[in-house]
């Protein structure tokens, strides 16, 4: 059991570094972009940004999530069924990248004038078209090498995209005074260079045709996954849009600023998401019941690993802001509520995974549908009275709603034994601890105070939760001798 956990902290570092080096390289642009950009760019910025996650839903069909499920129908040593898998996802995918890229460019001037009221951002808008075809095919170019387990190859498609891209839109934006244009352009560029990589590394894994038995097979997985998807992007993206309707572009810019915080701990859940997908579904194909335990402790975890960073962003959400983004005074209000979100979602990664080995993804559209509705409707209620802290307060109902579901529905269907009273008591005391860094600068020594004593008994807390056990505690002193030399690694 341990050298899965082992195994598994492994693949999500390299994995997850790879998966998440643009939102890396994006937060550290940040302080960049929020002194060249006014909160209202930024807002718009921010926008176009949505709108390009909630298009690649729509050319994905499901297809990149099914195709991970049937390449592991097959053995290693069936190459050519793996390899009719692939082709027979990225063909289509890829088809339909490049046609609504298109349509979205020749279509630049209305779109712009819907999003934000006037032509002036139309060339953003066309750039943004011209990066799904490129991002599509980078991105399911990296699926190919997460599934062949090359993590090294999959970092350096990432980096490529993501530093490239961000060194680019730095330039563009800085010395060539190309404003939020320049922003998309470096963006483009960059996943360009990562498509052509993986073409190099990752062609010779394709195969040169498309199966029709093979797609239907996708498609029965994967298009009840679309609506679903597409609920997963209400929810973690609609309130920027609903904010610019209910509130202003200042609000959606404000908000944007607690997000991209909020993305070290997006960063652990993205990481871990992506590592995680093939190593349960490898797991299981080799023995259902180990995978079952492990991922009945796993969860436990998570939830605490998740918990803990959650705290100590929030307890020190005012001071980051004021260093990154000096002009964005209000930022740091939500940032708790956005990592609460966050905790869920993370939480559901795992809570789901019955659903998704039974192949009962028609339950993911049902739930995540419910838990989008429920956003939609807070979102509502709550953005004209408190602007981006009523959104972030919906979104992270909604998110907690949704794991809830997602819990409750995977056990009915694949009960597994998960600790579901140490999973709650380590949520509620990260609830309790989180809202401590909205505590005032102006009593110094008091938010000095507040702020230790959250740290130690969040601490404290976790251990008597029962979280961090006399095992894990042994096996932690363990692995500070053997760093120490004080007893062999074999011990």
């Amino acid at each position: 059991m341990r050298g899965h956990f082992v195994r598994l902290v492994k693949q999500t570092l390299v994995y997850g570094i790879g998966a998440v080096a643009a939102q890396i390289l994006g937060l550290i642009t940040l302080p960049i972009y929020a002194r060249v950009f006014d909160p209202a760019e930024y807002g718009v910025i921010e926008v176009i940004t949505v709108g390009l996650a909630v298009l690649s839903i729509a050319v994905d069909l499901g297809l990149a999530s099914a195709a991970q499920r049937s390449y592991f129908d097959y053995s290693d040593n069936q190459p050519e069924e793996r390899r009719l898998v692939l082709s027979s996802a990225l063909g289509p995918s890829m088809g339909i990248a490049l046609v609504l890229g298109a349509l979205i460019a020749i279509a630049r001037q209305p779109i712009s004038v819907w999003l934000f009221g006037s032509g002036h951002d139309a060339t953003a808008v066309a750039l943004a078209g011209l990066c799904i075809p490129a991002i599509t095919l980078a991105t399911l170019l990296r699926e190919v090498m997460r599934l062949r387990f090359a993590p090294w190859r999959y970092l350096g498609s990432s980096l490529i995209a993501g530093g490239l891209g961000a060194m680019l839109s730095v330039l563009f934006v800085l010395a060539f005074n190309m404003g939020i244009n320049g922003v998309f352009a470096g963006t483009l560029a960059g996943n360009l260079a990562a498509a052509a990589y993986g073409l190099i590394v990752a062609f010779p894994y394709i195969g040169r045709r498309i199966s029709s038995r093979e797609l239907r097979v996708m498609l029965a997985y994967g298009l009840p996954l679309i609506p679903s998807a597409f609920a997963m992007w209400a929810l973690q993206f609609i309130d920027r849009i609903m904010l610019t309707k209910l509130a202003s572009l200042s609000e959606v810019g404000e908000y944007a600023i607690s997000n991209r915080l909020a993305l070290v701990l997006l960063f652990v859940v993205s990481a871990f998401g992506i590592a995680y997908a093939p190593f349960m579904l490898s797991l299981h194909a080799e023995d259902e019941e180990v995978e079952r335990s492990f991922r009945g402790r796993l969860l436990t975890y998570v939830t605490a690993a998740l918990v803990v960073i959650a705290v100590i962003l929030s307890l020190f959400a005012r001071e980051i802001v004021s260093v990154v983004a000096p002009g964005f005074d209000t930022a740091y209000q939500s940032v708790a509520l956005v990592c609460g979100g966050m905790v869920a979602l993370g939480v559901s990664q795992v809570a789901m995974s019955g659903i998704a080995l039974t192949r009962r993804t028609m339950l993911f559209a049902i739930y995540a549908t419910a838990a989008a509705v429920v956003n939609i409707v807070l979102n509502i209620i709550l953005i004209p009275p408190w602007g981006q802290v009523g959104a972030g307060a919906a979104t992270a109902v909604a998110y907690i709603l949704l794991a809830i579901l997602y819990y409750r529905g995977a056990q009915r269907v694949y009960p597994t034994p998960y600790e579901p009273a140490k999973i709650i008591a380590t949520c509620a005391l990260g609830a309790v601890l989180m809202p401590i860094g909205l505590i005032g600068p102006d009593v110094l020594w008091l938010d000095i105070a507040a702020k230790a004593a959250a740290i130690v008994g969040l601490v404290v807390g976790l251990r008597l939760i029962g979280v961090v056990g006399p095992q894990e505690l042994a096996e932690l002193r363990n692995a500070m001798r053997r760093t120490r030399g004080d007893v062999p690694v074999s011990a």
